[in-house]
This record gives C-alpha cells, sequence and structure tokens, in this order.
C-alpha cells in the first residue's frame, strides 16, 4: 500500500512538473505573440502618420501652387484691361 501512494505521489508530481512546463511555455508564446502585435501596431502606425503627412504635404504644395496660378492670371487680366483701356 506505501509503494502505491509514493508512486502516485510520484506520477502526481510529475504531471504537475508537466503541467507548469506547460503553462510556462504557454505564458511564453502569449507574451512572444504580444510583443510581436505591438511592433506590427507601431510599425502600422508610423507608416500611417508618414502617408498623412505626405497627403498634407501635396495639399500644401497644391495650395501653393494654385494661389501662384490665381495671382498669374490676375496679373494677367490687368495686363489685357491696360492694354484695351490704353487703345479706348
Amino acid at each position: 500500500m506505501q509503494r502505491t501512494v509514493v508512486v502516485l505521489r510520484s506520477e502526481l508530481e510529475l504531471s504537475h512538473q508537466e503541467r507548469q512546463h506547460a503553462v510556462q511555455d504557454a505564458l511564453s508564446f502569449a507574451h512572444s505573440e504580444i510583443t510581436q502585435l505591438r511592433e506590427t501596431v507601431a510599425a502600422l502606425r508610423a507608416s500611417l502618420e508618414r502617408v498623412a503627412q505626405e497627403k498634407l504635404d501635396a495639399l500644401q504644395q497644391a495650395s501653393t501652387l494654385h494661389h501662384g496660378e490665381v495671382a498669374q492670371l490676375h496679373d494677367t487680366i490687368r495686363a489685357l484691361r491696360d492694354t484695351l483701356e490704353a487703345r479706348a
């Protein structure tokens, strides 16, 4: 009977150790996956911010170009008006 108790206790301890090892493996895997997901999120955030900044830069450049063209057209209109008035 004592021998059976010793064998069962040994098997129970071994089972407990295996379970602990499995839990540690699962925790390690989960931590690794969380770290990888955080890195992915950071990379995607940086990419999104870069694209947003590029869009803002393009809009600013287009706005500047537009204002330049409008000013040039106003100058052309003034010159044509001056020419017409000089002929009249």
